[in-house]
């Protein structure tokens, strides 16, 4: 073998080995996802299930119809998950690849239009939330920017993710209830920085 095959020969095996490399943190992001997807599916099993336990409100516009409704079906959620504690769903590796996408997103090309986003929301400082909780009547639900969003792991009609602070939050939306937490998700996402 000449020394030039040689040399092609090694470049192409360390080619292979980076893309054998990549694909394997695709693969591993992958399934951490689909873990994530089905941490969430097991909770709208529940939600739905306290669904049917809950009394269900006829048609109405009443703010204290509708806010009764999330207080009992948030009391029957609680009722069938009273253990409930933070990195059930977001579970640590699963919270491990939000902070790396999150991240990413705000260090990427639209970081100036994500910043600029939050920097249009009301700051929110110094809140601490823990799952199971009503999500706070007083803290605004800020908006979260699309490109952000299209980076996440898609959720079903019913939850939503928000964020408080540094904190990314799941929230049912039903119930007004905070299904999971990731803390601290990136010093990136600290509205009071500028763009």
């Amino acid at each position: 073998m000449s020394l030039r095959s040689f040399a092609i020969f090694l470049l192409l095996l360390a080619f292979a080995s980076a893309i054998a490399q990549t694909g394997q943190r695709i693969n591993r992001d992958s399934a951490l996802a689909a873990d994530f997807q089905n941490r969430v599916n097991q909770y709208l099993k529940l939600h739905k299930k306290a669904q049917g336990n809950a009394p269900q409100p006829k048609q109405t516009s009443s703010p204290a119809a509708i806010i009764q409704f999330q207080h009992h079906l948030a009391d029957a959620i609680r009722e069938l998950r009273p253990d409930a504690r933070q990195g059930e769903i977001f579970t640590p590796p699963v919270a491990e690849l939000f902070r790396k996408l999150v991240a990413g997103e705000m260090t990427g090309p639209d970081r100036a239009k994500i910043r600029k986003s939050f920097q249009h929301a009301e700051p929110i400082h110094g809140v601490r939330l823990e799952v199971n909780q009503a999500y706070p009547d007083n803290l605004p639900l800020q908006s979260m920017p699309p490109s952000l969003l299209l980076n996440l792991p898609k959720l079903p009609p019913e939850v939503e993710y928000r964020f408080v602070g540094r904190e990314l939050v799941l929230r049912d939306i039903a119930a007004n209830l905070v299904v999971d937490v990731i803390p601290d998700v990136s010093a990136s996402t600290d509205v009071s920085k500028k763009p």
